[in-house]
């Protein structure tokens, strides 16, 4: 004979009946799909999928923010440069060194 237990948790009110009607679809309740995500985590010895941080947008918009920052301050650089003492070679050499460059 199986030894059930019982197992309480707090879940949104909205998400648990989204999740009903997913697992209903596929043919089982909740406590069933509980039950599958547990057997695979005991299995996998971890979660059975991966878990990721909130969403990269916040980032992405700061590193474009930093890629922003940085063109007008060259801009501003180049304002106050003879062009004919800009040499094309050199400029794509310090943009590739500075491209590889690792924050402190």
């Amino acid at each position: 004979m199986s030894h059930l237990t019982t197992l309480s948790i707090k879940i949104d009110r909205e998400l648990k009946a989204e999740a009903d009607r997913l697992f209903n679809d596929m043919g089982m309740n909740l406590s069933t799909a509980v039950n599958v995500f547990v057997r695979q985590a005991v299995l996998q010895q971890g979660i059975p999928f991966a878990i990721h941080r909130a969403p990269l947008e916040a980032k992405s918009r700061a590193s474009a923010n930093q890629r922003q920052q940085a063109l007008q301050e060259i801009r501003a650089l180049l304002s106050e440069v003879d062009s004919s003492d800009i040499n094309l070679e050199q400029l794509r050499r310090e943009r590739r060194a500075v491209k590889y460059e690792r924050p402190d």
